[in-house]
């Protein structure tokens, strides 16, 4: 049994329904007619594919997927999309442990991109997913970006948090997240979200952890193994949708870009090949920062500085690259002509960079 996970119209539906033959099996619970067979565990049994769409949205519905397994096993072969509960199967250590794989499925990122534009230069699409975002329909529709990103928002607030939590209210969550479209790559504050909203900061935090699980935003830790000297705990925000800060500058959306692909390869590679990779950012108490420490197996692989343009090397990570000793150090650099090398630390030009993670189960 395979879990697909992954933020509202990212495209799970449309991989799902592209793995499909004739002799595949669609079903959608939010159907009508769709449900009644999946209670009833009433499609064909020698369906070459099975795809149970929106599942999660089903009472027990980790009982319903127990249920299948023990009674059919792996005959025929099930697909399970979704979004926020998958994850609790995943993390719950119950009976499909060993049973299923859990895979996410990310927005286009800069590595992506190519296979859905590819007559636009690589400038033009990194472009392109810093104005619009890399969520399909918005990539390929820049000048309806803005239009599809409050209407993917507002289904979000209105309808899976109410199917998710006991929020009353849609109107306090989607406040929420026009204030964290300000906060993009800034800790959360939930003190600070709180008085503003005009609610407590324990329910501040929840609100911000729900949208976590709906893969609206992703919260990154600070990094601080082998660190004597450690950060404060609060957690960094980014949108999976990349494009959507507020920022006339432009800095939080390439921050953004950079996050987004960044945590699609590590969670990639935890997914598919099941190894340890972990996303951190780092910033010390005597304000040294830097934005992003990815580790394999803890051990500290890439550090690395995002930079809009060139600029010389930053003293924290000069200080951080020699305390932590990376495989590599990086100052990835938006408009950047050429590579260049300072002291160990790679200046290199970071669209061709994002382009070229080895999205790959045998790449190293």
């Amino acid at each position: 049994m395979v879990l697909l996970a992954g933020p509202r119209q990212c495209g799970k539906t449309t991989l799902a329904k592209s793995l499909l033959d004739d002799r595949g099996e669609y079903l959608n619970w939010d159907i009508t007619k769709d449900r009644k067979v999946i209670r009833e565990l009433a499609w064909p049994k020698d369906a070459s594919l099975v795809v149970l769409d929106e599942l999660h949205k089903a009472p027990k519905w980790k009982n319903l997927l127990k249920g299948i397994a023990d009674e059919f096993g792996n005959n025929p072969p099930v697909l399970v999309t979704g979004s926020a509960r998958l994850d609790a199967l995943r993390r719950s250590g119950d009976a499909l442990t060993g049973r299923h794989y859990f895979y996410r499925l990310h927005p286009i990122d800069v590595a992506e991109s190519r296979r859905f534009l590819p007559d636009l230069t690589l400038e033009m699409r990194v472009r392109r997913l810093l104005e619009a975002g890399g969520f399909p329909e918005a990539f390929l529709n820049p000048q309806q970006a803005a239009r599809l990103r409050n209407d993917r928002m507002e289904i979000v607030t209105r309808e899976d948090l109410r199917d998710l939590s006991r929020v009353s209210s849609w109107r306090g969550p989607a406040d929420l997240v026009e204030l964290l479209r300000e906060r993009v790559g800034k800790p959360t504050n939930y003190d600070s979200l709180a008085q503003t909203l005009g609610i407590s900061p324990p329910t501040s935090k929840s609100w911000v952890e729900l949208l976590e699980k709906l893969y609206v935003v992703f919260l990154l830790p600070p990094y601080s193994s082998r660190l004597s000297r450690s950060i404060r705990k609060d957690r960094r925000v980014y949108f999976f949708d990349c494009a959507a800060a507020y920022d006339e500058s432009g800095g939080a959306q390439l921050e953004n870009l950079v996050a987004c692909g960044l945590l699609k390869y590590t969670q990639f590679r935890k997914d598919a090949a099941g190894e340890s990779w972990e996303l951190f950012y780092l910033r010390d108490k005597e304000g040294r920062e830097v934005d992003f420490v990815v580790t394999r197996n803890r051990r500290v692989h890439w550090l690395i500085e995002v930079k809009a343009s060139a600029a010389d090397i930053g003293n924290s990570l000069r200080y951080y690259t020699a305390k932590l000793q990376p495989k590599e150090a990086l100052q990835l650099v938006l408009n950047l002509e050429r590579a260049q090398e300072k002291s160990g630390i790679k200046l290199l030009p970071l669209g061709k960079w994002l382009a070229a993670l080895p999205f790959d189960v045998d790449s190293d």
